[in-house]
């Protein structure tokens, strides 16, 4: 079996998983629009591909594909996944399996705003979120949040753009400079990032791996601690029945007040995964299995201990570019 990960980045590890768990002939092939991206010389080969952006980067994708009699495609970045998704039926032509959820749930997890009125149309707690001052101010009134409040991009990603505000002043002020933002309480008690596999054959839950948040760097998860919690389970439980996400997906989870809420959906491989995986949770081996057209195990209760922190620290490559 070949696998093509794609816009590989920095994401060392994820291939390197993926190199441990695949047998002597299969391949795991990198890609990434930048020659400099540390991940692609952790694989068995890698390709240089256009920007997502670029009008001939999905021709490229798909001759790598072919070049490398390719199986099976997964991305490592929130935009590609949407391209992907609505250029399905082209990998199915050349009989490539896509590892990823179905459009309709990408777009959803892509958008804050349609993600929250998303979940909670089906009934899975989430944190509650604003798009107008109206709404807030209504809210207010009601007692229903206080401050502060966390304003933040509708769109974003990575933590970029997210600011706290104390009172209506500040709100107003940072919501009129600025399109496209949202608001939401502050919820941020505790943080967990839940690491989650959904076989996309049977779209059940397959593994689930939690993690306290300790420290954040650049938007991903830099120090965490495993956790046993069977709230946080019964939330994702619920959150896969009532839900069409497949694969691995990485979840947000915030406590307030005795109660969890989903804060994000990221439908890929989280930043946080290398704890997961070293804890005993093997992704790239559920993926395998699928591909191959075998379902995987239904989760039925915890496979790791509690209390185990994952230290992320740099390393480096040093390559001569002819």
């Amino acid at each position: 079996m070949n696998i093509l990960a794609s816009s590989a980045g920095r994401r060392a590890k994820v291939i390197d998983y993926f190199r441990q768990t695949l047998g002597v002939q299969d391949s795991i092939i990198a890609a990434d629009c930048d020659i400099n991206a540390p991940a692609l010389y952790f694989a068995d080969d890698y390709e240089i591909i256009p920007r997502i952006d670029d009008p001939n980067y999905l021709d490229k994708l798909i001759e790598v594909c072919q070049k490398h009699h390719i199986d099976a495609v997964f991305s490592l970045i929130d935009p590609e996944l949407e391209v992907l998704a609505k250029n399905k039926e082209k990998f199915e032509e050349i009989n490539v399996t896509l590892i990823l959820s179905p459009l309709e749930m990408i777009v959803k997890s892509f958008d804050k705003q349609k993600t929250y009125d998303y979940l909670s149309d089906v009934g899975v707690p989430s944190v509650p979120t604003y798009s107008s001052i109206e709404e807030v101010i209504q809210q207010l009134e009601f007692g229903r949040i206080c401050f502060p409040l966390v304003i933040k991009p509708g769109k974003g990603s990575a933590s970029i753009g997210i600011q706290t505000v104390h009172n209506l002043d500040d709100l107003n002020f940072i919501f009129s400079k600025e399109n496209g933002l949202i608001i939401q309480p502050y919820y941020k008690h505790k943080e967990f990032g839940v690491d989650t596999y959904v076989d996309m054959i049977t779209g059940e839950l397959t593994d689930i791996f939690i993690k306290e948040k300790v420290k954040m760097r650049s938007g991903e998860t830099d120090k965490s601690v495993s956790v046993n919690n069977l709230d946080i389970v019964d939330l994702v439980k619920n959150f896969v029945e009532k839900t069409d996400f497949i694969g691995p997906l990485d979840l947000d989870i915030f406590e307030y007040a005795d109660s969890y809420y989903i804060s994000e959906i990221n439908p890929r491989f989280g930043g946080g995964y290398p704890h997961a995986y070293e804890m005993g949770s093997n992704f790239p081996q559920y993926i395998i299995n699928n591909v191959s057209g075998k379902s995987n195990k239904s989760f039925s209760e915890y496979q790791y201990d509690q209390g185990y922190t994952l230290l992320k620290y740099d390393e480096v490559i040093l390559k001569k570019f002819l």
